[in-house]
């Protein structure tokens, strides 16, 4: 008589499911990165410090701090980064940023770098935040303050196409002609100045070291003082010689949109550069009355007597 038996699985699969089995062992138990983050810090100037205490606010895990200034040994430090488990880097400032690149097996997120497009910092491993804040916000308040404003102009040296296509598009936005000049160095930006000043009723000026120098901002700005001109420059500082309103970063600002990229950092988009959200503006209320402006009720809290 026939007599059925029970289903017996053939070793192959038997060995396959083993095989199976020990594979995902395997990716469970695999090593993970470390967490936390490495800041490399091109100096410890007060700009680049205050980004480091406010991410330190608001990150829990681990964080080693690199310094460059000094007598810092850049060949030892960047083999300290490399060498640490932690595969995550932030790099404030161009110097930081710049070493960061010759990382292998890191993923870097850069900050406080105006000008990122010419030493081509952009990767598919490394992302950054933008130095400059939203100039959206910038012209926004300059044309409420200034309604009749039409024409400013802006001289840069090269490879800043992403800052100048957002500008363009904001100067649209807010009725305004945006005429902007490169230039190659600070005494070829004091030369465009002057020969754009009588087409321009105000000059934007963006923190560019490559063709601006103290002396160069000295003279632009006296030079803009006695033609008339309205200027929006990039720290409270200038607004003592004469700047009408300056828009600044948040360090609070920075530090949040860098720790945004750090929690997405390996699923993060193609976007090469993140813009920041915030705007520090202060208006110089000496000069508003000297332009025989007047600063809306909207806008007193911004105003500034240096």
């Amino acid at each position: 008589m026939y007599q059925s038996c029970p289903y017996q699985r053939p070793v192959w699969v038997t060995w396959l499911l083993f095989l199976v089995a020990a594979m995902a062992l395997g990716c469970s138990t695999a090593p993970k990165p470390a967490p936390g983050i490495a800041i490399v810090m091109s100096d410890r100037s007060q700009a680049f410090v205050d980004v480091q205490r406010e991410i330190a606010k608001r990150y829990k895990e681990r964080i080693q701090n690199y310094y460059l200034d000094g007598n810092a040994d850049i060949t030892a430090v960047k083999k300290h980064v490399q060498a640490s488990d932690i595969s995550v880097v932030v790099a404030v400032g161009l110097p930081a940023a710049q070493m960061a690149r010759e990382l292998s097996g890191k993923h870097v997120v850069f900050c406080q770098v105006f000008n990122y497009e010419n030493p081509s910092l952009v990767t598919p491993w490394m992302k950054g935040v933008a130095a400059t804040p939203p100039v959206d916000d910038l012209f926004r308040t300059w044309k409420q303050l200034s309604p009749r404003l039409n024409r400013v102009g802006v001289i840069t040296g090269g490879n800043l196409r992403d800052l100048m296509e957002e500008a363009q598009t904001a100067a649209k936005k807010h009725g305004l002609n945006l005429i902007h000049v490169e230039a190659r160095s600070d005494k070829e930006t004091l030369y465009a100045f002057k020969r754009i000043s009588p087409k321009i009723e105000g000059l934007w000026m963006v923190p560019d070291n490559r063709v601006l120098s103290r002396a160069v901002i000295r003279d632009i700005m006296a030079y803009s003082v006695r033609q008339g001109d309205q200027m929006a420059v990039f720290s409270d500082q200038l607004l003592a010689l004469g700047g009408l309103l300056s828009a600044e970063t948040s360090a609070a600002d920075i530090a949040e949109q860098i720790l945004q990229r750090v929690r997405k950092i390996h699923k993060d988009s193609d976007v090469g550069v993140s813009g920041l959200t915030q705007t520090t503006i202060r208006i110089n209320s000496v000069m508003a009355k000297r332009l025989n402006l007047k600063i809306p009720k909207s806008m007193r809290a911004m105003t500034h007597a240096p």
